[in-house]
């Protein structure tokens, strides 16, 4: 006997630009999210009717003709459950995310305050996204090189051992997107029409949909480059534990991120290794929960003593950002390599045109000799902009060559869970204010990131397979498993 439980999505923990009731493709979780769990009937068991009553604790109580009574298993729905299921895009109750919570974390850091002589105690390290430290350093009116190092006494008061930066996994990624599009964009210009372009893979909210609305004819445009804070993952997974002579099991990884869709990425079972039991990122938290976890322990940020970030190389770590756009600049260093590498033009300035608005723009790149057009990027965040750029594609009248795709309007510096304005400032004035800080930071080309070449080069050398492992993942569609639409309640 099977029975059903329904999500009545009363509370969403994921970025509300990705909760769209205006798809024409989206399904509401009361809709598809069914989760049926199998009660085994004990052999020999009479058949007969039952009545099952919820109790006010909520637990299930089965009560047979006799008036036997027991309590029924209760169904809990992980990330990986709604990554499955082909319904809603990334909406979902708050107790999908029980294991990616500030609760969790707290629970793993008291295990560790518990068990402080145990061999096998947690090791746990924080890895931080630069979108975050200005969301928080804007609302705390502090400088971002300031902030980072006090949120690392914080971290590292609670019971980190080691905090780091994820500009390292960022630049490593950007590398890798480089190397990727001029492979693919050779190969695939040689059968003479224009193939189509590559998307940047880094959004989980985009993948996520990509992989449950468009699926298979959509997958082979997705750049196969792991984003940053997965390869953040697989670094402090590997990398770490040798270079600190520990056991990889002990290590408790968590990432601080802009968006709570980062929690269904580090979820994916392609980012799970069945041989050491062990998840890239085992928890994601995001500004909004950093923020409701310094309220929670009663600690004033300003007041504490600046604590400089760890470092997995020889050089200190010194808060940086990527020129290009809040989200990491993709677009404009790949534009850069491929210029340079495919048609030998050196591009300093990148100016690009806007489109239909502010979050669709291009850029192109064409011969001084006649004006022909030899490459066409563009930035599409939000997803009005998404579902034009695919429509295009079906209709094959896309023309780009590459296309850095983002799921909130504005990209990652306008994360769902970045902390949103007070008092009299507009989210547009906070946005632009976390650009133009954005901008500010020193910035310098990924491919020249003396610390990311010298890890790699001691993390797999020249072991292509190892580097494939490590810095690639693949995609999948996501089968309907229901006609949710023709469900009648």
């Amino acid at each position: 006997m099977y029975k059903q439980i329904f999500s009545d999505n009363k509370m969403s923990k994921f970025s509300g630009v990705l909760q769209l009731t205006d798809l024409d493709d989206f399904i509401t979780p009361s809709q598809e999210c069914i989760k049926p769990v199998k009660v085994d009937k004990k052999p020999g068991a009479k058949k007969g009717t039952a009545k099952i009553q919820i109790e006010a604790d909520g637990s299930y109580i089965e009560e047979n003709e006799l008036g036997e009574k027991k309590q029924l298993e209760k169904a809990s729905i992980t990330l990986a459950d709604c990554l499955a299921c082909s319904g809603c895009i990334t909406s979902a109750e708050s107790i999908l995310i029980e294991q990616q919570s500030n609760a969790q974390l707290l629970k793993i850091f008291q295990e560790k305050t518990e068990n402080p002589l145990s061999e096998n105690k947690p090791f746990i390290v924080f890895s931080l996204a630069i979108q975050p430290i200005l969301s928080l350093s804007a609302d705390y009116k502090m400088e971002p090189n300031v902030l980072v190092k006090k949120l690392s006494t914080f971290l590292k008061n609670l019971g980190a051992d080691m905090v780091l930066d994820m500009k390292l996994a960022e630049d490593i990624s950007i590398v890798e997107q480089q190397n990727e599009f001029i492979s693919r964009y050779k190969e695939r210009k040689e059968g003479g029409k224009h193939p189509g372009p590559i998307l940047t893979s880094a959004c989980p909210g985009w993948i996520c949909y990509a992989e449950k609305t468009h699926g298979n004819w959509i997958l082979p445009f997705i750049s196969k480059v792991k984003s940053p804070q997965q390869i953040m993952g697989s670094l402090v997974k590997s990398y770490v534990p040798d270079k600190m002579k520990i056991d990889p099991t002990r290590v408790y990884h968590v990432t601080v991120m802009p968006c709570f869709d980062k929690k269904l990425e580090a979820s994916r079972e392609d980012f799970y290794s069945e041989i050491t039991n062990v998840r890239d990122v085992d928890c994601v938290v995001t500004s909004l929960e950093i923020q409701d976890l310094l309220n929670e322990q009663g600690v004033d940020i300003t007041t504490l003593e600046e604590t400089n970030l760890d470092s997995l190389t020889d050089a200190p770590t010194i808060i940086e950002t990527n020129s290009g756009s809040g989200s990491g600049g993709y677009s404009d260093h790949v534009f850069r390599k491929a210029a340079q590498e495919i048609h030998e033009q050196s591009v300093e300035n990148i100016q690009y045109t806007t489109l239909k608005n502010q979050d669709f723009k291009e850029v192109t790149l064409t011969r001084p000799s006649d004006g022909a057009v030899l490459l066409k990027f563009a930035i599409a965040n939000g997803f009005r902009n998404i579902q034009n750029l695919v429509q295009k594609m079906k209709r094959k009248r896309c023309d780009f060559d590459f296309v850095e795709i983002m799921a909130c309007p504005s990209g990652c510096i306008n994360g769902g869970a970045q902390i949103r304005p007070k008092g009299e400032h507009s989210s547009k004035e906070l946005i632009a204010f976390l650009e133009e800080e954005y901008s500010k930071l020193k910035t310098g080309f990924p491919e020249q990131n003396v610390q990311a070449n010298q890890l790699m080069q001691q993390w797999f050398g020249a072991n292509l397979d190892k580097r494939r492992h490590f810095l690639y993942t693949d995609y999948h569609e996501v089968e309907k498993m229901t006609n949710a639409l023709a469900i009648k309640w």
